[in-house]
């Protein structure tokens, strides 16, 4: 019984990969309106989410800083959380403790500087 609640823990952190890629993008995870090979957001983005180059493509414009239309300074380590929480396997998945330690390291980040 132990291993169906793990494997529930970390289905949760996928649906949870999948919440925060949609914050991150400001996009509906599923649009049929986007252009071919867009409109499955998991899909789409998430090969583009391990390099900080293509953060640009991928991230809400109304996230970007008003002064130099840069990314928050948190905003590549939320991108590294979430392609974790979107991996195939589950045991490739970050812990709930984890992924809240990036979550405030984010919020340090992008509030102390």
């Amino acid at each position: 019984m132990a291993t169906l609640a793990g494997a529930g823990v970390y289905s949760e952190i996928y649906s949870f990969g999948v919440v925060l890629l949609e914050i991150l993008t400001g996009m509906n995870v599923c649009n049929w309106n986007r252009e071919e090979g867009k409109q499955n957001l998991v899909k789409w983005a998430t090969p583009l989410l391990a390099h900080e180059a293509n953060l640009g493509r991928i991230l809400d414009p109304q996230l970007l800083d008003d002064n130099n239309n840069q990314p928050p300074k948190g905003a590549f380590m939320l991108a590294q959380v979430v392609s974790k929480c979107l991996q195939p396997t589950q045991d490739k998945r970050p812990s709930m403790e984890e992924i809240l330690e990036v979550l405030r390291a984010c919020y340090s980040v992008s509030v102390c500087v």
